[in-house]
């Protein structure tokens, strides 16, 4: 909580200094944290797509304080998972998905300490989980893998930006992590135990808003997509320079990058309308099966209509 506030404050102050320097322009504030799947809309900006479309990148140190600054408002628009986004969902109605980012096929994992060989030696080890509905729903499939349920192990709440550190000095045994850290904690002898690819396509990301700033700011949303989609062009025809632009935002070098996105599934044009478009969406398809899940799991607290969650119109 404490470090949540360091992120709010430094928010209020970022947002009140640009505000006194460019009164004149009205940012569309889009918050993310550290993770390949997101590096596309960073291209974007270091590409310079986003000269003439006034957003403004904030990125916090992990997917809770996204959350938590999208729900009090201090942003426009949030990159978040889709059970995070289902999380929100339950006090925040308005919210819609505009943009599919990728999907995880092993880019998030539970990595464990040498000496720990399969998942069933999990048993009283110590945990390290950001207390997230992605990290939950990981830590649950792992855990159901081994036939080990949460009383079986120490969970350890951590922060994403916390992880690498925590290992490091040995405070946690394992840890429910995704890239660019997966590779960090894999170069300090971790190894994975169990990643996304064993969850069907469940760990994907998207780009959120809410109806009213779609119904205030269309245009800028509209731009902010279709840049995106460029940026996704430029990464698949011109790999090498694309690669060199995220290396030093995520400190990793050319093949980890590269490796890193052998498990993702970036979204493209084409997939973002085959699973937001049409009466009944795939991507709602997705949804009710991880409803189910996170209520079995008790990581939603009610079941709540959902028919609204997705659009279209920035996607065709």
């Amino acid at each position: 909580m404490r470090r949540f506030k360091v992120y709010l404050l430094s928010l209020v102050i970022t947002f009140f200094i640009s505000g006194c320097v460019e009164k004149e322009i009205n940012y569309l504030n889009i918050g993310t944290n550290p993770w390949l799947g997101y590096e596309t809309l960073y291209l974007a900006r270091s590409l310079g797509y986003f000269e003439k479309t006034p957003v403004r990148f904030i990125e916090l140190g992990s997917a809770t304080a996204v959350s938590q600054a999208f729900k009090h408002e201090l942003l426009d628009v949030a990159a978040l998972t889709l059970d995070e986004t289902l999380t929100l969902m339950q006090t925040e109605p308005d919210i819609r998905v505009i943009l599919v980012l990728d999907v995880s096929r092993g880019a998030d994992a539970l990595l464990a300490s040498p000496d720990i060989k399969q998942l069933s030696a999990l048993k009283g080890k110590r945990i390290g989980v950001e207390n997230s509905a992605v990290g939950a729903v990981m830590l649950s499939a792992a855990l159901d893998a081994a036939s080990l349920t949460i009383a079986d192990v120490d969970l350890i709440p951590l922060t994403v930006d916390q992880h690498l550190l925590a290992y490091k000095k040995d405070l946690v045994d394992a840890v429910v992590s995704f890239e660019p850290m997966k590779t960090r904690l894999i170069k300090e002898q971790a190894h994975v135990l169990f990643d996304s690819s064993q969850l069907e396509g469940q760990i994907v990301d998207v780009l959120v808003t809410r109806q009213s700033v779609i119904e205030q700011r269309p245009d800028v949303l509209l731009n902010l997509v279709q840049m995106y989609f460029q940026a996704h062009t430029y990464l698949t025809e011109h790999q090498q320079d694309a690669v060199s632009r995220i290396m030093p935002r995520l400190s990793l070098d050319h093949s980890e990058v590269l490796n890193g996105y052998k498990d993702l599934e970036l979204a493209d044009r084409q997939i973002n309308q085959n699973l937001l478009s049409g009466k009944k969406p795939n991507l709602l398809i997705t949804v009710d099966k991880l409803m189910l899940l996170m209520l079995e799991r008790e990581l939603l607290s009610k079941n709540f209509p959902h028919t609204l969650l997705i659009t279209d119109e920035f996607i065709q």
